[in-house]
C-alpha cells in the first residue's frame, strides 16, 4: 500500500486545547487544572500508571463522560478507535465503516477506507471471520471514513500479538500522515509511544507532570530508561526490551 501525505496548511486551528479541566467522582478528584493542547496532524502519546486518569481524559475528549470544571475546545464528533474493535457482529464490514455516514455515497467512502487499511476486497465480509488485527484495521478504517480533526486511541494495539501490533503502527503512522486529525494515544506500552510519538506526556494523579517532543520535532529522542523512570520504574537493574 502506498499513501501520499497531503500538505497542511500554514496555519490551522488546533485539534483540541484543554484549559483547567477538573473531574471529580465524589470525593475523589481524577483530573486536576489539567491544560493540553494537540494541533492538527500531531501525534501524541500519553502515558501513565492505572488509575491516574488517562482514560477519564480521553473519554472527557469523546464527549463520553462530563467535566466538573475548566474548558475543552474539540470538534463536536472526535473520533474514538477503543482497546475493543467494536464492529456489529450482524452488520458486514463497509456497513460497519460507514456506520452513522448519512451519504449516498457511503459504500464508496467505506471502501476507500477499507482499501486503506488493506481490506478492500472484503466489503460484504462479515466481523467473525476477521483476524483481531483485522478487525482493529476495520475499526480504524471507521474512525478515518468521517476525516476526523481529532483521533482518540485507546490501547487499541494491547490485544495484539507484537508483528500484528508493528504492522498496525506503520499502518497508523501513515493514516496519519495521509489524514492530518491531532492524535491522542492512550498506552502503556513504552516502546510503543517512543515509536509513534510526536510528543510524549506522562500523567500523575490527574495532571500532565512529564512532557517530551521527540527528535522528529527537532528534540533529541527521550530514552527507553528514562521514561520508565519518570513512570516510577526502577531502572537501576536490567530491564527486557
Amino acid at each position: 500500500m502506498t499513501l501520499h501525505a497531503v500538505p497542511s496548511p500554514a496555519a490551522i486551528a488546533p485539534a483540541v486545547v484543554v484549559t483547567g479541566l477538573h473531574r471529580a467522582y465524589g470525593s475523589r478528584v481524577v483530573i486536576e487544572n489539567l491544560n493540553l493542547r494537540i494541533e492538527r496532524g500531531e501525534f501524541v502519546v500519553l502515558l501513565g500508571e492505572s488509575g491516574c486518569g488517562k482514560t477519564t481524559l480521553l473519554r472527557a475528549l469523546a464527549g463520553l463522560d462530563a467535566i466538573d470544571g475548566g474548558r475543552i475546545t474539540a470538534p463536536r464528533r472526535p473520533a474514538v478507535v477503543f482497546q475493543e474493535h467494536r464492529l456489529l457482529p450482524w452488520d458486514s464490514l463497509w456497513r460497519n465503516v460507514s456506520l452513522g455516514l448519512n451519504a449516498s455515497d457511503a459504500r464508496q467512502r467505506a471502501a476507500t477506507a477499507l482499501t486503506e487499511v488493506g481490506l478492500g476486497g472484503r466489503l460484504d465480509d462479515w466481523p467473525r471471520n476477521l483476524s483481531g488485527g483485522q478487525a482493529q484495521r476495520v475499526a480504524l478504517a471507521r474512525a478515518l471514513v468521517q476525516e476526523p480533526e481529532l483521533l482518540l486511541l485507546d490501547e487499541p494495539f494491547a490485544a495484539l500479538d507484537a508483528l500484528t501490533r508493528i504492522r498496525m503502527h506503520d499502518l497508523v503512522r501513515e493514516l496519519v500522515a495521509v489524514h492530518r486529525p491531532g492524535v491522542l494515544l492512550v498506552t502503556h506500552d513504552v516502546d510503543e509511544a517512543i515509536a509513534l510519538a510526536d510528543r510524549i506526556l506522562v500523567m500523575r494523579e490527574g495532571r500532565i507532570a512529564f512532557e517530551h517532543p521527540m527528535k522528529r520535532n527537532g528534540a533529541a529522542p527521550i530514552a527507553r530508561t528514562d521514561l520508565l523512570a519518570e513512570l516510577g520504574v526502577d531502572t537501576s537493574h536490567p530491564i527486557p526490551a
